[in-house]
């Protein structure tokens, strides 16, 4: 049964059998609902990023803060600028997906 699901969903919606309509639908809801919830993930994820870059800035102007603060900075700076790329290429994957639908 497994592979029969599959197969349909991802098939085009007008080739959906008349019975599987109503399956496809709530499919595709929630493929759309998943695009949202990693689109406000990445929203968090990027203001995280850019948070992290601005404190870093503050941060390398002053005179007395020690090297491991400013090492750890920058290892969060990194780590939010990871998690947003890949929260994107997720965004762009799921995107593909339900053009392609």
């Amino acid at each position: 049964m497994r592979e029969h699901t599959a197969s349909y969903l991802d098939s085009n919606s007008s080739n959906v059998p008349v019975e599987f309509q109503h399956d496809f639908d709530v499919a595709e809801c929630a493929l759309d609902e998943q695009l949202e919830q990693l689109q406000r993930q990445y929203a968090t994820a990027s203001r995280a990023a850019s948070r992290s870059q601005f404190e870093l800035e503050l941060l390398e102007m002053r005179t007395d803060v020690p090297s491991h603060v400013l090492a750890q900075v920058k290892r969060q700076r990194v780590a939010a600028e990871t998690r947003s790329a890949r929260l994107i290429r997720a965004i762009d994957a799921l995107e593909q997906r339900l053009e392609n639908e």
